[in-house]
């Protein structure tokens, strides 16, 4: 079994069908399994070996694609970071993953100037040869000068189901990074179901989420493979760009996040736009404000159909055909997948009651890299998943997410975790406690807001915070608002009293 099979089966039965477009760029299936039989050959040339990880820091790119699928094919384990992280941020995934190789582009390895020693890799490949200065001796080169230097026949590798795949790494429960483990019968499950109840062969997906991202990358790019069908990707969400996009390219479905929906229908240009080719809009990552769903179903004659999950699901276990989806619903369980609504004592809830939502089958990941502790937090003793999520199950099976019993702010789809942020105001030297917390945001679902307590005798603005964030913090993840208070409120065990201040 290998992820990359998704790729090579749709080569074999439609070579010359477009696997994806970029910026105007065509490439073929038989193309990219080429691409990826090089990168591939590659790693073995660079001394990778299977079960090896390498790094990849891209947006959504042609070389993110032949890395991560030519990785597969040799055994070797993606760790795909976001590409939105800072420095210091980026170092502590890929230092975590002791990833032996980095492939990323050359702005942000400017970026990462600093940290580089720590990142742990010993080799870098540069995409974009006019800004790459190649310096081999310290293990510097250009991606497409040394991809057009190997051999595109390759072998891919069977591995047994349960092998490592990629990583992924989230935040979770905790606030620090972990690396989500999904194996290579954990992804292809995932992408086979959701294309099985989205796509088909003559589908265009267009893909504005993320391929950083599981949502964009797994039931995206690898669920229009699964099809046979043609991705179009875009480097990176941008509105109007977006819908020029659309209207070029006529696209037949388009998956993306609430907030991108949001935007597009506030667009002054959105009345002239011809979005006649698109049959459905897909979404993930935050629930959709039942106005917009209205808005495209009325305005825009498209049909919705909402997916939920977490990156240690692979990442979807809800979802419907959006000719069955009901108002507020994020759909019903996928493929194997069992739920169950349980109470605080992990007692069974019947249909229609409150709880948080448990779940089972091939989707759940195994765990975190390296952290078996943080992995047992997760699971029951039985093996049930406890995603911290608060639903209700309706008789028929539906979803509807209620609350989350985490601290995670969404912010347009994007997690941020209180930790991430407060760790870094407590650094300063005028803090003298502080505490964030998402407050409601009508463009991105949430924003983040900090309250700040200063020591005595000590003065700081709201503008100042953020200049002295901005450098360390994604921006998702800074403040929107900065209130200061004599104290932040906390509980007699000293928990940050999160709910009284929002």
């Amino acid at each position: 079994m290998n992820v990359a099979n998704l790729l090579t089966a749709a080569a074999h039965e439609r070579p010359d069908h477009p696997a994806f477009v970029f910026e105007g760029r065509t490439v073929t299936y038989r193309e990219l399994e080429r691409l990826t039989g090089q990168f591939a050959n590659l790693l073995g040339q660079r001394g990778v070996r299977p079960g090896d990880v390498i790094a990849i820091f891209l947006e959504s790119s042609p070389e993110l694609i032949v890395a991560y699928m030519g990785a597969l094919r040799a055994g070797v384990v993606p760790n795909v970071v976001n590409a939105s992280l800072k420095p210091e941020e980026v170092r502590l995934v890929v230092s975590d993953s002791n990833a032996f190789l980095l492939v990323t582009d050359p702005t942000r390895w400017q970026a990462l100037q600093a940290v580089r020693d720590g990142l742990g890799t010993c080799q870098t490949l540069l995409s974009g040869d006019d800004d790459v200065t190649e310096d081999k001796d310290e293990g510097l080169e250009s991606f497409n000068t040394a991809l057009e230097g190997s051999p595109s026949d390759f072998k891919t590798l069977e591995l047994a189901p349960e092998t490592l795949a990629s990583l992924l790494y989230t935040s979770g429960t905790t606030g620090f990074a972990k690396g989500v483990m999904l194996s290579h019968r954990n992804i292809i499950d995932n992408a086979t179901n959701f294309a099985r109840v989205h796509f088909t062969a003559d589908d265009r997906l267009l893909i504005a989420a993320p391929l950083f991202h599981c949502w964009g990358l797994i039931n995206g790019l690898l669920g229009s493979f699964v099809a046979r069908a043609t991705a179009i990707v875009p480097r990176r969400y941008r509105t109007e760009p977006t819908l020029d996009l659309i209207e070029t390219t006529r696209p037949t479905i388009m998956l993306g996040v609430p907030t991108m929906v949001n935007y597009m229908s506030k667009s002054p240009s959105i009345p002239q736009r011809s979005l006649d080719s698109l049959r459905v809009v897909l979404c993930a990552a935050a629930p959709m404000p039942l106005e917009l769903i209205e808005t495209m179903r009325r305005l825009w004659k498209v049909g919705y159909a909402e997916s939920y999950g977490l990156t240690e699901t692979s990442p979807v276990i809800t979802t419907t055909p959006s000719t069955e989806m009901r108002p507020g619903s994020c759909g019903r369980a996928m493929g194997d997948t069992i739920l169950k609504v349980v109470d605080a004592e992990g007692n069974a809830l019947p249909p229609g009651a409150v709880g948080e939502l448990w779940a089972q089958g091939t989707a759940i990941t195994a765990g975190y890299f390296g952290k078996p502790e943080m992995t047992a937090e997760v699971f029951t003793s039985d093996g049930w998943f406890k995603t911290g999520d608060i639903v209700k199950i309706d008789d028929d099976g539906y979803v509807f997410i209620v609350d989350r019993v985490k601290d995670m702010i969404n912010v347009g789809g994007e997690k941020v975790y209180p930790r991430d942020v407060e760790e870094v105001l407590h650094r300063h030297p005028a803090v003298a406690d502080a505490v964030v917390v998402g407050i409601p945001d009508l463009n991105l679902s949430e924003v983040v807001k900090a309250y700040i307590a200063l020591k005595p005798d000590h003065a700081w603005t709201p503008e100042g915070v953020l200049d002295y964030l901005r450098p360390e913090l994604a921006s998702f993840k800074l403040p929107r608002s900065v209130e200061f208070v004599a104290e932040v409120p906390r509980s007699v065990s000293g928990k940050a009293l999160r709910r009284l201040l929002r």
